[in-house]
This record gives C-alpha cells, sequence and structure tokens, in this order.
C-alpha cells in the first residue's frame, strides 16, 4: 500500500463511532475510495485473530459455521495448489498447512518473512472466489430482481444501523436501473457491445455535514462493504481531497493519499461541476436457501455466495443540493446523453442535418 506515515489524532472527538479508526481501515478507506486492486497490495493490516473474522463475515463467511469454515478452506487449498502447481513456487508450510485459516491474514499483516507468500496465497484465494462465485451466479435459477430485491435487504439494513448510531445520515435512495436506462447506457458507450454495467443497482448516501463522511464509510466498511471487492478503477472521487477528508472526519493526519491517488473514473456525461464520492463493489449476497433449494448437484461446488456489482454514491446535503439545482443535475445528464444516443443512431450526423 506504501510507506506513507499515517498519525491518528488521539483527541479528536469519537463519540459517533464506536472503535476508533486504525492504520489499516484508513489504507481500506483509501483503497476502496480510490479504485485499487488488492493484488496490487504487499501488506495487509489485520491486528487480531477478531478483526479478520469480521472481515471474513462481511465477506459472507461464518468461521463459526462449519460449513462455511469448510468452503474457505477449500478455496484455501486451490489456492496453494495454484501456486505451486502453475507458478511453481513453493508454499511454507505454516501456510499450506495454517493452524486455522486466519493464520494467513495475520501472516499477510506482519513483517515475518511469510510475509509474501501469504499475501500471494490470499491473491489466489480472492480470484478463485470471484471465479467461482460469478460460476455459482451463472447456474442459480433465480431472477435479478430476486437478487437485487436481497441487496437492498443488506444494504437497507446497514443504512438504518448508521441511523440509529447517529452516524450523521440525512437521506437514502436505492434505484435500480430500468431496461430503458440499461438501452441508453450501452448506446451511449463508445464500445457498447463489450459494455459491463456496473451501477445496475445504486444507493446514493447523503450525510448533513462533509464531516460525516468518512465515519459513515468506516461503519459500511466494517459491517457491509469488503474494501477487498472493490472493483479497480470504478472509483470517483471529486468532492475533496481524501487527506482533507480524513481529516475532517476521522481526525487523521500524516496521510498523504495524493501519493497513491488514481484519475477519477471518467464519465463524459458529467458535467465539470458535478461533485460525489462513488465506488463499485462487488457485494457479497448469501444465497445459501436457493442453493439448497435447487436439485442440481453443480450448485454444490461453488459454495453459498454471488457477487452483486453495486454502486454507491456519497455526498452530503449541501454538495448534493448544489448538484441537483446546477448543470450537474441529474436531469441535465440524462438530457447529454440521450443527446449522445440520438447522434451515433444517426450514424454520426446531427440529428437537424437529415
Amino acid at each position: 500500500m506504501g510507506a506513507a506515515q499515517i498519525t491518528i489524532n488521539a483527541s479528536f472527538p469519537r463519540e459517533h463511532l464506536p472503535d476508533p479508526a486504525t492504520e489499516g481501515d484508513v489504507r481500506e478507506l483509501a483503497a476502496l475510495l480510490q479504485g485499487d486492486s488488492v493484488v496490487d497490495w504487499t501488506r495487509l493490516h489485520f491486528r487480531s485473530i477478531p478483526a479478520v473474522d469480521r472481515f471474513l463475515t462481511v465477506c459472507g463467511y461464518d468461521v463459526e459455521n462449519p460449513p462455511d469454515l469448510a468452503r474457505l478452506q477449500y478455496i484455501h487449498q486451490e489456492a496453494v495448489r495454484y501456486v505451486r502447481s502453475t507458478l511453481e513456487i513453493e508454499v511454507a508450510s505454516v501456510l499450506s498447512h495454517p493452524l486455522r485459516i486466519q493464520n494467513v491474514f495475520m501472516y499477510a499483516s506482519s513483517r515475518n518473512r511469510h510475509r509474501s507468500q501469504a499475501c500471494m496465497v490470499l491473491k489466489a484465494m480472492h480470484v478463485i472466489h470471484h471465479l467461482e462465485a460469478r460460476e455459482l451466479l451463472f447456474h442459480l435459477p433465480c431472477s435479478e430482481q430476486m437478487l437485487f430485491h436481497r441487496v437492498d435487504e443488506v444494504v437497507s439494513e446497514t443504512v438504518n444501523s448508521l441511523i440509529e448510531a447517529g452516524l450523521g445520515v440525512y437521506q437514502f435512495h436505492p434505484s435500480r436501473k430500468t431496461k430503458e436506462s440499461l438501452i441508453t447506457k450501452l448506446l451511449s458507450k463508445r464500445k457498447s457491445t463489450a459494455a459491463q454495467v456496473f451501477d445496475r443497482i445504486r444507493f446514493r448516501i447523503i450525510t448533513h455535514k462533509p464531516s460525516d463522511i468518512m465515519p459513515v464509510l468506516l461503519f459500511m466498511k466494517r459491517h457491509l462493504v469488503p474494501f477487498a471487492f472493490v472493483v479497480p478503477g470504478e472509483a470517483t472521487n471529486t468532492l475533496s481531497p481524501l487527506r482533507d477528508l480524513f481529516k475532517e472526519g476521522l481526525g487523521v493526519d500524516g496521510f498523504d493519499c495524493a501519493t497513491q491517488s488514481q484519475r477519477p473514473a471518467f464519465n463524459r456525461f458529467s458535467h465539470e461541476a458535478f461533485r460525489v464520492i462513488s465506488f463499485v463493489v462487488d457485494l457479497p449476497v448469501k444465497v445459501t436457501d436457493l442453493v439448497k433449494a435447487t436439485p442440481s448437484p453443480i450448485l454444490s461446488r461453488f459454495g453459498d455466495v454471488v457477487l452483486i456489482p453495486t454502486e454507491f454514491q456519497v455526498f452530503d446535503r449541501d454538495t448534493f443540493e448544489a448538484n441537483e439545482g446546477g448543470p450537474a443535475s441529474h436531469l441535465l445528464y440524462k438530457e447529454r446523453q440521450i443527446t449522445e444516443v440520438v447522434r451515433r443512431l444517426y450514424s454520426g450526423r446531427p440529428p437537424e442535418d437529415l
């Protein structure tokens, strides 16, 4: 993740956070908001086995549940097999046969000589999990609407917890793209045949103040959004520099996010005045009941977690109202998009010329 120093301001008021932000929290939030790929990481930041357990829970795995633990162990052994057979790298026994699966995460977070190999195994596990979750989604006999409804439920439950915790949520807007919106989006893209739509289901969270944004995102990272499941390159922050957001919202000083920032995801239909924090994650959704209710034996090979690409947009109230009240409004965005679709469907000639 880089060697920039992070200083957590111990005097910063955190009565609204059950647990203060750690160095790991800050680096994970930075990765989430910059669309970083965990495949490029060289170290994790777990400080205890319970911290690993909490992360695995957000990923859809309860280590106290025997089927979940067995699934994790299977993915781990597949990753070790890949590293040994395909990469021809021998894996240390403490990583290939750990006393418990959480130990691999702890080695990847340490300064131990096994850290690099632990990261290698976890990266392979990450990719294998994603591939098999996609296979499960392909074979699962259920509608997208049913899965979207489950995403709605789990996100709404977390947002309700945010509100109950007094973390500064002003409004919450879930939305799904209609068929017409999907057609328009794909027709407006320059590579429509190969385009993947990441925002078929989207949630807008509006906070009271800018300083509420980072506590809200920290809560979401801990309870809903696995930082490692961010879709690389699909994050945008045009609201404020990350270092300012961290300092104002979490009291974190000395972390130079500019050394790691990436160019925001570009949307040519957004007005230059549009301000937002947005990111896309492969949100884990448990489908144990659907797998059990399906007679096909093939489903049991792929576990019981599917990943649904889900977009989150975060604004403070003033920023949201400024967007909607000016040239950056969503209505004008859609007008620009429609204009481009009409132009393309007329073989590139403006409609007034026909």
